[in-house]
């Protein structure tokens, strides 16, 4: 009940994309979709000894496309 109310609430016409937007979005998400490939990558090398660079590309493109979509819209909209 108080999401619903919240989200009655909110101005959503003051959600404007412009460039800026579109820019600290793109660039949030894809650093940490890179530090969390990073991690998961530094994770199977201590566990497995070895990097099997199919499994670290796909996590890349997973992690950074989940990025973009999940910690973009935070960081352009983001109140400071």
């Amino acid at each position: 009940m108080t999401l619903a109310t919240a989200l009655n609430r909110f101005e959503w016409q003051k959600l404007r994309l412009t460039k800026s937007a579109v820019l600290r979005m793109l660039i949030a998400g894809t650093a940490w979709g890179l530090m969390m490939s990073a991690g998961l990558a530094g994770m199977a090398l201590w566990n497995d000894g070895m990097i099997c660079l199919d499994d670290t590309m796909m996590t890349t493109a997973v992690s950074v496309a989940a990025g973009i979509l999940a910690i973009g819209p935070i960081a352009a909209f983001g109140r400071r």
